[in-house]
């Protein structure tokens, strides 16, 4: 008897467990496809379902993020009122395209359009650390950089020495690294070599189990942005690794990756966005040392403005920067993701564009590091091939350029894939460029990834095998949780 009321009093307590947890997620105002499948999981595997939701289904903070947050907005606030002092800010009307997208961030979060810079597109990551590293050799003041994988080998071992000489010629050096990607950078010779040298390395969102209990681990850094003395910044896709050595024993080929220097004003707002994510780990006062009144000398005519964005002050601003640009275009839109599982609106803003007769170019890898990504990508292909959307697949390497080129007019350039991760949890951060000269340099690198990538037939596409379509189908489901 009483072996029976304990058997009927657990599992009462279990089914209380599951509905509560049920209305756990329907009390968060989340995008239907994502709560459907956090509820779909949780009743259909109940026990796995609640435990992954308390690990991964709330974007908890912690609590000593979430009170420094909390603290510096009004600095952020104050930071923000002084870039718009800045006589680089673009007054008059910037583009048809561009002046939507500058309205609305500097509404969402009122950082300016800049003008007076010099932008160069790096398309070789070995070029890229070359050109840094000269940079860094050169640095007088401060170098902050930020970088969600570190791994030393090849041209990053120059590029650390680099750093560490800067550090003992008493250059402040900052390397802010992400706590899961950099994980075996942190535990290395070369990271201890970087600290004794006098080099702040700083551990981002640290993970552990214990903090799985207060925390989200999988909120991540996956900004990528070094910048040095207020006068140079470079951002883009590439993490801070040689392509020669990164990833190899996946089989996918060399990552190919596009990074941005930028020379003027604009750095400044690049360098106030480390400061800012090394404040927020340490406590800091980074962003105070930084002189946000710097009168920098016009370099350039090229335009620029940064779009920070993930949880806490920054926010979830970047879907609606990619929607408004899709929903602008009138001619031509070309994307290009490593990562392709959009939500609804973003699928049905391209498939919109398609079908009102613009051109869309979407440029995806051919293999990816990522079964998971791969199937679920493949189950968004019809609809869009069934509107017109030209889809190819880059056969020459892990295409991992984040990039959005609208009517060869407008570019957005920066570390945001198009999956759920990086719209809703992890920080990133994207350029809006306005500038012809700079959109008809970025569509020639388009058009070298075009000769390297293989249109999808839509019809061949339509006759995979069923057993694919239903592989595809089963992983769609779970897309939003990717």
């Amino acid at each position: 008897m009483t072996n029976t009321y304990l058997s009927d009093l657990g599992l009462l307590i279990y089914a209380l467990l599951i509905v509560a947890v049920a209305l756990q997620v329907m009390l968060k105002r989340r995008p239907v496809g994502i709560t459907l499948t956090w509820l779909l999981l949780i009743f259909a595997l109940p026990l796995v379902g609640i435990i992954c939701y308390q690990l991964f289904g709330e974007r908890y903070l912690g609590r000593l993020r979430a009170k420094r947050a909390r603290l510096m907005e009004t600095k952020y606030k104050q930071s923000v009122h002084l870039f718009n002092r800045s006589p680089h800010v673009v007054k008059q009307s910037c583009s048809d395209v561009a002046e939507p997208l500058n309205q609305l961030t500097r509404r969402l979060l009122g950082l300016p359009i800049l003008g007076g810079n010099q932008l160069t597109n790096f398309e070789d990551s070995l070029e890229t650390l070359t050109q840094l590293t000269k940079d860094i050799q050169q640095a007088k003041s401060s170098i902050y950089m930020e970088f969600y994988i570190v791994q030393q080998g090849g041209l990053l071992d120059p590029l650390l020495t680099a750093l560490a000489e800067a550090a003992q010629r008493k250059v402040s050096v900052y390397l802010l690294v992400d706590s899961v990607g950099s994980s075996e950078f942190l535990k290395s010779s070369a990271s201890s070599q970087l600290l004794n040298a006098g080099v702040n390395v700083v551990e981002a969102l640290h993970a552990n189990p214990v903090r799985m209990l207060l925390q989200r681990i999988d909120l991540r850094l996956h900004r990528k942005i070094a910048a040095i003395d207020q006068q140079v910044a470079y951002t883009g896709s590439m993490n801070l690794v040689d392509p020669r050595f990164f990833n190899q024993q996946r089989g996918v080929g060399q990552w190919i990756d596009l990074m941005l220097r930028v020379e003027g004003p604009a750095a400044l707002n690049l360098q106030a966005v480390v400061a800012y994510d090394i404040e927020m780990e340490t406590g800091e006062a980074l962003i105070e040392q930084l002189d946000l009144l710097s009168t920098t000398a016009s370099v350039g005519q090229q335009r620029m403005q940064i779009m920070p964005s993930g949880p806490g002050i920054f926010g979830d601003h970047i879907i609606q920067l990619l929607l408004t640009s899709l929903y602008l275009a009138k001619k031509q839109i070309v994307l290009t993701s490593p990562y392709f599982v959009p939500d609804e609106s973003l699928q049905m803003a391209l498939v919109t564009a398609a079908s009102r007769g613009v051109e869309v170019n979407l440029i995806l890898p051919a293999r990816n590091d990522s079964f998971l990504v791969r199937y679920a990508s493949h189950s968004f292909y019809q609809q869009l091939l069934n509107a017109g959307v030209n889809i190819y697949k880059f056969n020459g390497g892990l295409l991992h350029t984040k990039s959005l080129l609208i009517d060869q007019q407008v570019a957005l350039v920066g570390t945001v894939n198009l999956d759920m991760r990086s719209l809703w949890l992890n920080f990133e951060v994207t350029s809006i460029i306005d500038d012809k000269s700079y959109a008809e340099d970025l569509d020639r690198i388009m058009q070298h990834y075009l000769q390297q990538s293989t249109r999808i037939n839509a019809l061949a596409w339509r006759k995979r095998p069923i057993y694919r379509r239903l592989l595809e189908n089963i992983i769609h489901i779970f897309s939003p949780l990717l």
